[in-house]
C-alpha cells in the first residue's frame, strides 16, 4: 500500500488525529470514533478516493478553526516584583486596588515621554526658548 493516494490518505489520517486529539475531552471520544469509522468504512459505488480525500480536507480545516491553539513555548511575559519572578502571573499593569501601576510617578519622568514630548517640540518649530529668555 505505497500508491501516492495511500499516502495521502494516511497523512490526512495522522493530521487529523492530532487535530481531534487536542479537541476537549468531551468532544474528543466522539470525534475520534467518527474519524476511524469514516476511514475504515468502504467505498461506495459512487463514492471515489478523491472525495473522500476532498471530504477529509474538509474537517481538516474545520478542525483547525475550532481546536484550541497551543501556546507558544518560547517567549512571552514574565512578571518580576522584588527581584524574583513570579510564575503563573497576570502581567497586567494594575495592581490589586485598580490601579495603574508604573515606576514613572510625579517625580520623576518616563524617559519615552520625554523623547516624544522633546521630538514633537521641534516637529512644531519650538527648537529652544531663546525668545522667551532673551539675549541676557
Amino acid at each position: 500500500m505505497t500508491t501516492p493516494a495511500a499516502v495521502q490518505i494516511r497523512q490526512k489520517y495522522r493530521s487529523l488525529n492530532k487535530l481531534v486529539k487536542k479537541l476537549p475531552e468531551n468532544d474528543m471520544e466522539k470525534s475520534l470514533h467518527e474519524l476511524r469509522t469514516s476511514f475504515r468504512k468502504a467505498l461506495g459505488e459512487t463514492e471515489s478516493v478523491e472525495t473522500r480525500l476532498q471530504d477529509a480536507d474538509n474537517r481538516i480545516s474545520f478542525l483547525q478553526m475550532i481546536t484550541p491553539k497551543d501556546k507558544p513555548a518560547k517567549g512571552g511575559t514574565w512578571v518580576y516584583k522584588d527581584g524574583k519572578r513570579i510564575e503563573g502571573g497576570s502581567g497586567t499593569r494594575f495592581d490589586a486596588n485598580g490601579n495603574v501601576h508604573s515606576n514613572w510617578d510625579g517625580k520623576n519622568l518616563d524617559p519615552c515621554s520625554v523623547k516624544r514630548h522633546n521630538q514633537q517640540l521641534n516637529r512644531v518649530g519650538f527648537l529652544n526658548n531663546q525668545h522667551a529668555k532673551g539675549y541676557f
